[in-house]
């Protein structure tokens, strides 16, 4: 059978639906390798899986060709089956990770591997983490677990244990560890003058021993505390912890270092006698144990003075011969990187103070404004910030009807809002006080606000916007409405830069190019048949048909029986929106301006009307769009420069970049408006814009976009497959592009398709 009847095979299996050729060529590239027999059962799943999804059918004859090389044709069936189960239950992004990677997740647990990827828990683990700590903690990939007190770095593939649910639990242990020492304040203590982790490390001659004693320690303070907070999640993660323990080994043939560490750890979980340990304790370099003070090391263990222990400890092990290998008990102790925390901590602290002092402020000139109509609108004695404001925090909540915090206003107590209250309690919270500086700051700022508001000044000024820009509203799902005028966008234009990075992509891919214009020449209007028409090109069989039965059941039948074609030009705006956050840096940034470049040429021919702006910024009062082409602006050596001179910015906002484009695209009169968001990952800025407060609010502008009649299309170039893209843009309005040699074709064709 040669490839003309495989086609012929696969279009009678997608009948009748017609894909588009260039499409199905490229997969039949892929096809042509295989035997016959191959082939064959490939093509014989497509009628299976076509009127589920035609992108997935793409994907599978892709994947599947490579697929059929690791396991026989037999098994063929079986790996559809849980093809379509993944695409139900977690998308397309779901089944194209499941076809990717045919060993790890098809082949291997039939042979009984039994290893979980944290991404296939993830959004289980953000939920389960949130329950338990009430913060909007991330999880990021790393080697071995650690944190920043921000977010949680673990594993991204865990195959410790032979049963999957094992794996699992310990990814949800380890969570649960990580947690606890950000609890414990362990990273604030590191920031204090007395006691300097890394300098009280850095004493000890064995700077591993120093560092393997600091981190048991800390696992056995963060178990016990365990024990307390989920009793059931110790009681249960127990066991794993010996499992893990019990795989330290020695690094040679002395085993007193190596049966120590495991003794140490085993007792500071609280087994004391597990089935085939072995008796360390009977050993005269580790009779300790059994002394008063060796009981007195574990006591302090348990009871939080890790600082005063490790001494003591360090000299005992110090003496004890041969050394060790963690191995997999590694995953327990984990990691304590004091410089990075201790900047997230810094940055955290700062951040933490602006609001406060901003909100705050805000606060205290509302009750001053209050007080002035209550007066009749006359001065009010202390006008002047420095008497203006008595505030003192209200440390008795009892005295509080409703359990939040008060402040005193001129001797009058005013209950805060939520969300000042919460705020103020994040900061109790971490410093233990509210120091008297941040209230004197907000006591300044509102002192300044109230002149100004006197003077004739704007209401609601913000000190930290630029003069000239847009404000826009961002929402805010944890309390279910927007934040008024929170953002501010300011409007800038690329430089154009003289180089030959157009001419040297228009070089790179001279086949495409052709190829694009050849089909975006066949979009320069749009022909529909138009069924039921009195007069037309040609009949309607579907009408005549009708028209013959009424007349043969005695009724007067309709004389609509031709079809009849119209020719529509089209009436696009469509505006790209392109990421330029700092991520974007090197290849990424690379392959988004190779496609701007072969998008733009192909649209010269069409005749759209189209504009393209970049987007970073930082903070909220700093959110950019980089003017790159507006919509009636002609592409030339201009535009061209500015295209090169796309580069990487701050960070990633979206929502006011999405809200300003959608505004632009209300103003134009065209009958179909598009934005094409590209960006390589998640909203996120410097700010508390990341996480599902980024995400909601990017989802919501898009919603808002919709409302508008905005058709908004999201690519991601971003290499890891993310639930969050099909709840912000929803099911089929984005693509995954992980080949980023195949983005400029990608991104042109998926243009074509959503326009023709």
């Amino acid at each position: 059978m040669d490839l003309f009847d495989h086609k012929r095979r696969f279009y009678a299996g997608v009948l009748p639906a017609r894909p588009n050729t260039w499409d199905v060529d490229e997969v039949f590239e892929l096809l042509a390798e295989l035997d016959e027999t191959r082939v064959q059962a490939l093509l014989s799943y497509v009628g299976a899986i076509w009127p589920v999804s035609h992108s997935l059918c793409f994907a599978y004859l892709t994947h599947g060709a490579q697929a059929l090389e690791q396991f026989p044709k037999e098994m063929l069936g079986e790996w559809v089956r849980q093809i379509l189960a993944l695409y139900e239950s977690k998308g397309l992004l779901g089944a194209r990770q499941f076809m990717a990677d045919v060993d790890r997740f098809f082949l291997g647990p039939m042979r009984g591997v039994a290893g979980v990827a944290f991404e296939e828990i993830a959004s289980l683990m953000v939920h389960y983490l949130r329950g338990i700590s009430g913060r909007s903690i991330q999880f990021a990939v790393a080697q071995l677990p650690s944190t920043d007190t921000a977010t949680i770095f673990l594993p991204g593939f865990l195959d410790t244990f032979p049963d999957k649910q094992h794996n699992v639990f310990l990814y949800k242990l380890l969570i649960s560890l990580q947690w606890r020492q950000v609890e414990s304040r362990i990273y604030c203590q590191g920031l204090a003058a007395k006691t300097d982790v890394l300098q009280l490390l850095a004493r000890y001659p064995e700077r591993q021993l120093s560092a393997d004693l600091f981190a048991a320690i800390r696992f056995i303070q963060a178990f016990r505390s365990l024990e307390s907070e989920l009793p059931g999640l110790a009681r249960q993660g127990r066991g794993l912890c010996l499992g893990l323990i019990q795989k330290i080994v020695p690094a040679g043939d002395e085993k007193e270092k190596s049966g120590a560490l495991q003794d140490l750890l085993t007792q500071g979980i609280g087994v004391q006698d597990p089935v085939g340990r072995r008796a360390l304790s009977t050993r005269s370099s580790w009779k300790f144990l059994a002394t008063d003070g060796g009981r007195k090391i574990v006591d302090d263990l348990w009871h939080g003075a890790a600082f005063d222990v490790l001494p003591e400890l360090y000299k005992i092990f110090s003496g004890l011969a041969g050394s060790y290998h963690l191995g997999a008990a590694a995953l327990l102790l984990g990691e304590f990187d004091f410089t990075r925390a201790a900047e997230t901590i810094r940055l955290r602290r700062e951040d933490e103070k602006e609001k406060f002092v901003a909100m705050l402020a805000v606060f205290l000139e509302q009750q001053r404004q209050r007080q002035r109509d209550e007066d009749g609108g006359g001065n009010v004695p202390g006008s002047s910030p420095e008497n203006l404001l008595l505030v003192r925090q209200k440390g008795q909540k009892e005295n509080n009807s409703r359990g939040r915090d008060a402040i005193l206003l001129d001797n009058e107590g005013l209950e805060v809002p939520a969300e000042l209250a919460a705020l103020l309690k994040e900061i109790q919270d971490d410093l233990g006080v509210l120091p008297e500086a941040y209230v004197q700051a907000a006591a300044g700022q509102a002192g300044r606000g109230m002149q100004k508001k006197e003077n004739g000044s704007l209401e609601g000024e913000n000190r930290f916007a630029p003069k000239d820009g847009h404000r826009y509203d961002e929402w805010d799902y944890r309390r279910a409405g927007y934040r008024k005028d929170w953002c501010m966008l300011t409007e800038k234009s690329l430089q154009p830069v003289r180089s030959g990075f157009v001419a040297g992509t228009l070089a790179k891919y001279p086949g495409q190019l052709n190829k694009l214009r050849r089909q975006f020449e066949m979009l320069r209007s749009r022909d529909r048949f138009v069924r039921r028409r009195r007069h037309g090109d040609d009949i309607d069989l579907d009408a005549m048909i009708e028209a013959l039965g009424d007349s043969s059941a005695g009724l007067s039948p309709s004389d609509r029986l031709f079809v009849q074609l119209l020719r529509d030009e089209r009436d696009i705006a469509a505006m790209f929106l392109v990421d330029m956050s700092n991520s974007t840096e090197g290849w990424v940034g690379v392959a988004v301006k190779e496609s701007l470049v072969l998008l733009a040429e192909a649209l010269e021919v069409v005749g759209d009307r189209y504009g393209i702006y970049g987007f970073s910024g930082m903070r909220r009062s700093g959110s950019e769009l980089f003017h790159i082409k507006h919509l009636d602006e002609p592409y030339g050596a201009e535009v061209q420069g500015r295209i090169a001179a796309i580069g990487p910015k701050e960070y990633t906002r979206m929502g006011p970049p999405i809200r300003h484009v959608t505004r632009i695209l209300q103003e134009t009169r065209s009958s179909v408006r598009l934005l094409v968001v590209i960006s390589d990952g998640k909203p996120e800025d410097y700010d508390d814009y990341k996480g599902q407060y980024a995400i909601e609010d990017t989802r919501k502008a898009l919603l808002e976009a919709r409302g508008c009649g905005v058709h908004a299309f999201c690519i991601t170039i971003d290499k890891a497959a993310h639930d969050y893209l099909m709840h912000m843009f929803g099911k089929g309005n984005y693509i995954f592009v992980n080949d980023v040699l195949a983005l400029p074709a990608k991104m042109a064709e998926m243009y074509r398709l959503i326009t023709s």
